[in-house]
């Protein structure tokens, strides 16, 4: 008899357990500059199209984390229960990895990073394209020694109108810079993929329109946000789909 009760017990302990297993939350880190933190009305930034996106297509197993909330400047347009994120404004590729040792353990670390890093390094910064390139291997590397199965997904950084009081020669360098910014990522990707870490790069860059898509030559609009958020969605949807 007592051994029946303990069997029962011990079947009721399992399936309690069950349902944790099945809840656990894929815990996702969006780390960038503006384009990740700002999102005031009419807008409402990226991270809020995406949560859309995501919730919308039936994803309920994660959380967006991070150690800052909602949008930098005024209220966003729509508010979402998950407006978490990690970056601000101005930032450089060069704080991304000041920052990055502590975002890693941030809540027992991230499961997918969404970074954006790079376009402030090219103004105002003028950082060059192979410190950023370093700057950025230093953040995954960051995250990678506190989870070796991270997921990275490394965006190439939406376009911007060149400095308007910089000279001719000064915004077509900027412009040069932008579209070999997009290349190196994509390089820098594959490179940390043959390394043996699972980085991903986005194509933020490619079909962004800055004179339709942002709404003051380097801030997304609302159009804008959409396609950022789309983008990630593609690439995220499949790996949601296996954790």
């Amino acid at each position: 008899m007592k051994k029946q009760n303990f069997a029962g017990l011990l079947i009721g302990v399992c399936l309690s357990v069950l349902p944790l297993v099945s809840e656990a939350q894929v815990k996702i880190m969006p780390f960038g500059d503006s384009v990740t933190s700002r999102g005031s009305a009419p807008e409402s930034s990226y991270r809020y199209w995406l949560w859309k996106d995501l919730t919308d297509a039936g994803f309920n197993n994660f959380i967006f984390i991070g150690n800052q909330n909602g949008v930098e400047g005024d209220p966003p347009a729509n508010d979402w229960p998950m407006e978490a994120y990690a970056g601000g404004d101005g930032l450089t590729s060069a704080d991304a990895a000041s920052m990055a040792p502590g975002l890693a353990t941030y809540d027992g670390g991230p499961d997918i990073v969404l970074l954006d890093f790079g376009s402030n390094d090219i103004v105002p910064a003028g950082i060059p394209l192979d410190q950023t390139m370093a700057n950025l291997d230093q953040v995954i590397q960051a995250f990678a020694a506190q989870n070796p199965n991270v997921i990275i997904l490394i965006a190439k950084p939406t376009p911007f109108l060149p400095d308007p009081s910089s000279s001719r020669q000064d915004q077509r360098i900027q412009k040069r810079e932008q579209s070999q910014l997009a290349s190196m990522v994509g390089r820098l990707a594959r490179t940390e993929k043959r390394a043996g870490i699972n980085v991903i790069a986005v194509n933020q860059f490619g079909g962004f329109n800055v004179r339709r898509n942002t709404e003051d030559g380097s801030h997304p609009n609302v159009i804008g946000e959409q396609k950022i958020a789309r983008k990630y969605f593609n690439v995220l949807r499949p790996i949601l789909k296996r954790m």
